[in-house]
């Protein structure tokens, strides 16, 4: 997880006004196979301002603009595995309202977080998060589960979701990404890859996840 984190903190410093988000993916990608990646994990999702209110909105020609979240969501691959990470920023000051739903979906991430361990449910790991952004008054605004397995293959299981039956193992790997899409507005999400251990889970990025307003 070092190549994707690593890109990941050295194309921060171009994100700004007027920049595509196309530009920041190409550099994002270009950064992990500069590092030793051997392709991207997946297409690589840039979304700001309105878009990031797209849980999968692809990098387009939309320039930045000052005020607009911004979500990036890429991988790495090596060996044939990948990687899957997401974060959130701002461009230029934050607003109490970005705020408060940033804050909100970080906290119900890092309770996700706490809640794997091996033999734990997948419903019972998005519940945890589901019920801190519902509490919020944006549980209609998260409209996916939490979280998925990774290995090979991106999206595989166990499922994080409301309608899971999957238990955790042993070194499954799975991402936690809970996340607040307002139509029109934008959006927040936060992932991280984690591995389940017997009493918790080990966390494999390491990049920042306060809300960087840059």
């Amino acid at each position: 997880m070092d190549i994707a984190d690593i890109a990941y903190e050295r194309i921060l410093n171009l994100v700004a006004p007027g920049i595509r988000e196309r530009e920041l993916a190409a550099e994002l990608e270009y950064q992990m196979i500069m590092l030793g990646s051997e392709k991207a994990a997946f297409e690589t999702i840039v979304a700001s301002g309105f878009r990031s209110a797209m849980p999968h909105g692809a990098a387009s020609e939309k320039k930045l603009k000052k005020g607009d979240f911004v979500t990036f969501d890429f991988g790495a691959t090596i060996g044939g595995y990948v990687s899957d990470m997401t974060r959130t920023v701002v461009v230029g000051k934050a607003t109490s309202r970005q705020k408060k739903v940033y804050q909100t979906v970080l906290k119900a991430q890092l309770a996700g977080i706490r809640k794997i361990k091996a033999g734990v449910s997948g419903k019972a790991v998005d519940s945890v998060c589901r019920r801190i952004i519902t509490r919020a008054g944006y549980g209609k605004r998260f409209g996916h589960g939490t979280g998925h397995g990774i290995s090979i293959e991106v999206h595989s299981g166990p499922r994080l979701s409301p309608l899971s039956e999957d238990k955790l193992k042993v070194n499954n790997v799975v991402t936690v990404e809970p996340g607040i899409y307002i139509s029109g507005w934008g959006g927040v999400r936060i992932e991280d890859d984690v591995v389940v251990t017997r009493t918790g889970c080990r966390v494999l990025n390491q990049a920042p996840k306060k809300l960087l307003e840059l």
